[in-house]
């Protein structure tokens, strides 16, 4: 066989191995090209569930029928517990035992949140909007202040949780009081309400968990009077200042709203970031 057509069989040779090379590459390329384009899906999704969870927050998904019914039986419910905080004269069993009665009236209608804080953590967590939540805070605080009316028609005597003014360390340490107290209470209603982890279906000793969460939560903040609720310490604490004639009294107030709010919202963030991930879902 001559020298030119050996030339001329391994060319053809040579060209198959080249374009099998480049299909090859080519496979490889489009293999990663895939690649990026399932990351970037997948990024994508991320974003649509974010934004999705920021717009339940913002819009709200509740029929107006539905708001006015929260509204009214908030209010109700609140005034309720506000009347027995006055009458319970601070005895921390008898406070355990009206927020018992408060649920007991409206939470099936409601959830029986009966304090700002709750609602808050609840939004937190997603499960009430921005919207329903002002409901709930307007009709909480205006509850209060329908129980501090009542009380005094009956009793004749409103008083309230009160903070001198005290060096600052004390100042924190009453506000960090407040947090923690309600960082444990809202911890036992996430704990009690949501279905993966309830320790009880029993609606009777469920509340009753709720109850005495709050009693423990007082325990732990003792010093402030364990208000653990700011539309106990704003409600109340408005109607003894217009009852006394003394707006001093209401210089600290803020004790009583931020310091549940940040617990609400720790306990919240606590409860979805580490509780339900070291517990077992049920089945």
């Amino acid at each position: 066989m001559s020298e030119d057509r050996l030339l001329q069989e391994e060319v053809p040779y040579s060209q198959s191995i080249q374009y099998t090379q480049q299909k090859k590459n080519q496979g490889n390329f489009d293999e990663h090209q895939f690649e990026v384009q399932d990351n970037e899906k997948d990024e994508l999704i991320r974003k649509i569930e974010a934004l999705e969870s920021k717009l339940k927050n913002t819009i709200d998904d509740k029929p107006y029928s539905e708001l006015i019914r929260i509204l009214i039986w908030e209010a109700l419910g609140t005034a309720f517990f506000a009347y027995g905080i006055v009458c319970s004269r601070g005895n921390d069993v008898m406070l355990s035992v009206y927020l018992f009665g408060a649920i007991f009236l409206i939470g099936k209608i409601t959830g029986g949140h009966v304090n700002p804080a709750v609602s808050m953590s609840f939004y937190s967590l997603n499960e009430i909007s921005a919207f329903t939540m002002r409901i709930y805070w307007a009709a909480q605080v205006g509850g209060a202040i329908a129980g501090a009316l009542a009380a005094f028609v009956i009793v004749g005597r409103v008083t309230s949780p009160y903070i001198e003014t005290q060096p600052i360390q004390w100042m924190v340490a009453d506000f960090c009081g407040e947090a923690l107290g309600t960082f444990v209470f809202c911890l036992f209603i996430h704990i009690q309400v949501h279905p993966q982890t309830q320790l009880t279906e029993n609606k009777l000793i469920g509340i009753g968990i709720i109850a005495t969460a709050l009693y423990f939560g007082r325990i732990l903040t003792y010093h402030t009077g364990g208000c653990l609720n700011p539309a106990m310490g704003v409600g109340l604490g408005i109607f003894e200042s217009l009852q006394d004639g003394n707006w001093d009294r209401l210089i600290n107030i803020w004790i009583y709203i931020f310091g549940p709010f940040s617990g609400a919202s720790l306990a919240s963030e606590f409860y979805r970031s580490v509780y339900v991930g070291l517990l077992p879902k049920k089945q």
